[in-house]
Formats: structure tokens, sequence, C-alpha cells
């Protein structure tokens, strides 16, 4: 029996850090999966890829199309060819650029969302009636959380289309750490943008600094605000004390677990309203057994529960931060350790499987593709 055929979407594919798609596309089960872009990016390899050409006549009317916000001709084509059983957007942004096009093709539209698609672009100039078309014209709406759900609800997105399933891991991949060694040697990782906080990690190592905890810190990750918190860590005088490595591969960090004992991951709700859906870099230290520290925000809570499987304060609290790091080390516990890590590893492995989303994510297309 031939399989159905799920057409992906997303204007750039994909970006470095979308690592939590590329693993959906890889690991269909049910699903014949190709994928549609305007750009290609990364994770193309060895995949059925339709990107809008780059030269010719064919490539400037679709620039045209692409800068006007009309639907563009290429896509039209690549449906056709395809001819997909279900199309799946990624981001609520991309999603919208294909409302004509699949009700065009009469092909079932499933959207996922992710963060600041949910939290920041709404607020922004003409996307809350671009979300109203979304919803009236989706098939089904997929969000990461519960939390995020709720923020779909309060768009106006029609809760019996909306689908909650969460990331997958491949815990195959994230072996459980054997290695674990209790020392003020932290992490943090991903893009340097306001919303992962990091400013306030680094506050939190300045004060247990202060405290005569002799912390360092590796900071994994590229973005805008790098020469600030260069700037910052120079400024709290610790810059002894913390390594900005820029962007590295998912591999690379993850092996950079096993010479660290804490994640931090201090996320906090931007100045522009931007929050994040539920961080990877979290996810994958839970699954490692690096313990980890954040604070509660967004769906963050929903996977990490204080004292139980990891530790939480709230956005913007350094004394917070510093407080529980000075009570790891003030009195150190390995038995409370080594139970959340065992916890949190548990945890993932119940509900945050790349087996869980790809069987979570087909019962969508298949709810799309029967519903009349």
């Amino acid at each position: 029996m031939s399989l159905k055929k799920v057409l992906h979407y997303k204007t750039n594919y994909l970006n470095k850090s979308e690592t939590f798609i590329d693993r959906l596309v890889r690991n269909h089960v049910r699903y014949e999966p190709s994928a549609m872009c305007y750009r290609k990016r990364a994770f193309t390899e060895g995949l059925n890829l339709y990107p809008v050409p780059e030269r010719g006549w064919e490539a400037l009317n679709n620039v045209f199309a692409f800068h006007l916000n009309r639907p563009l001709p290429f896509y039209r084509q690549s449906v056709d060819h395809v001819k997909p059983n279900v199309i799946h957007s990624h981001f609520g942004y991309d999603a919208h650029k294909l409302i004509k096009i699949a009700g065009r093709a009469d092909v079932p539209h499933v959207v996922s969302f992710y963060g600041s698609d949910v939290s920041r672009l709404p607020d922004e100039t003409g996307w809350k009636r671009r979300y109203s078309e979304l919803a009236s014209h989706g098939a089904r709406f997929i969000a990461a959380s519960r939390y995020m759900k709720g923020q779909l609800l309060s768009l106006g997105f029609p809760e019996e289309r909306i689908s909650i399933v969460r990331f997958g891991l491949d815990t195959e991949k994230l072996r459980f750490r054997t290695d674990y060694e209790i020392k003020p040697s932290f992490l943090m990782a991903g893009r340097l943008v306001e919303k992962k906080g990091f400013e306030f990690g680094l506050k939190a190592i300045a004060e247990i600094a202060a405290r005569g905890i002799p912390a360092t810190v590796n900071v994994y990750g590229d973005g805008p605000l790098m020469p600030e918190l260069k700037n910052l860590a120079r400024k709290l005088q610790i810059e002894d004390k913390v390594t900005f490595h820029g962007f590295r591969p998912v591999e690379e960090i993850v092996s950079a677990h096993s010479g660290h004992s804490f994640m931090l991951a201090p996320s906090v709700t931007a100045a522009d309203g931007d929050m994040e859906g539920l961080p990877n870099t979290i996810l994958e230290s839970m699954a490692l057994g690096t313990p980890i520290i954040t604070t509660r925000h967004a769906a963050i809570p929903e996977v990490v529960e204080h004292g139980v499987s990891g530790f939480l304060t709230d956005e913007r609290d350094v004394s917070g931060l510093a407080d529980i790091i000075t009570g790891i080390f003030e009195n150190p516990d390995r038995d409370k350790l080594e139970a959340i890590r065992r916890e949190a590893r548990k945890r993932i492995e119940r509900k945050y499987t790349v087996q869980n989303m790809v069987s979570g994510v087909e019962q969508v297309y298949d709810d799309a593709t029967n519903s009349g």
C-alpha cells in the first residue's frame, strides 16, 4: 500500500536552529515527506525538496510575487506536481502565505506554531486579521504545549481544530550521563536574543561569585546581543569566568554537557512580547541528565517541576537563580540531584520522544484528511 504524501512548507528550509522540524520530517512513518521553500538553507540532504529557482525569468516572477505578498506561481506548480494529501506549514507567519494555494488545490492545510509566532507577531500591524483568515481556512493547528494552545485560543483559533503535539527528541542519540559530577560549571545555549534571558544568567554567576562560589559558564550561540553580553560580563568583572563560543552544531553542544554540571536557561518575556515555546535546549538537557535551572516562563513549568525534575524561579529573578545555586553548593545532596536527573529523563521518555511527536502529527494529518 502506497503512503500518503505530506508537503512541508517553510520560507527558509531550514534555519540551523530548527532541528525540531528536521526530526519530524526525517522520521515520518505513514506519510511520505517532501518540502517546499523560497530559499534552501540547512538540513536538506537526501530530502525531496522544491526550492524556488534563483535564476531566470521564472525566478524573477516568483521574487516579485514574494515581495508583494502574493501566492507564488512556483508554489502552485509544486503542489500540483507533488499532489500531497496534506500540506504542513511551519510557523504561523509562513502558513499565511499558503492559504490561497492550499484552498485552490483543495488540500488540507495543517499549521504548526512554535513561539514568537503566537506571542510577539500577533501584536504587529495586520497580523490579527491575517490570523483570523488562517483560523478560518486551516484544517488543523498544532500547538507544542498546553500554554501555547491557550495562546492560540486567545487569538481566535477554534479549539476543536487545535491539537497539542510536543517536541520530540531522539533519545537513542541523547544518552543519559554516567559521568555526572557536582561542580560549579554551567552552560547556556541558544540564540543571543532577549527572550533567552542570558543577561540574568550572567548576573547570577556574578552574584554567586561574590558569595564565594567559583563558577564558570560556557555560552553556546550567536545573535544580536553578543556584544552587549560580552560588555556585561566585563562590567560584572566575570569575563574570566565566561566563555562565548558562538554558534555551534547541536552535536557539539550535546558533547559539551559532559564537562558541565548544570544548564542555565533563564528565559524571559521580551520587551516586544516575544516568548519561548519550549526550548529544545531544556529538553535535551533533561534527556542527558544535566540538571536544569530555569524560569517559570511559557510552557517550561509543564516539564520542569521545581525540586523534582529541575529547578525553577521567576523571570528576571537574579537572586532566585543565585539562591538555587548557592543552596546546591552549600549543602550538596548527591542523592537529591541524582533523583532529579533520573526523573527529568523519565519525563522526556514519557512525552518528548521523536516517536511520540511523529505519531501525534500523523494523527493530526489523518484527522485533517478524513474530515470531509
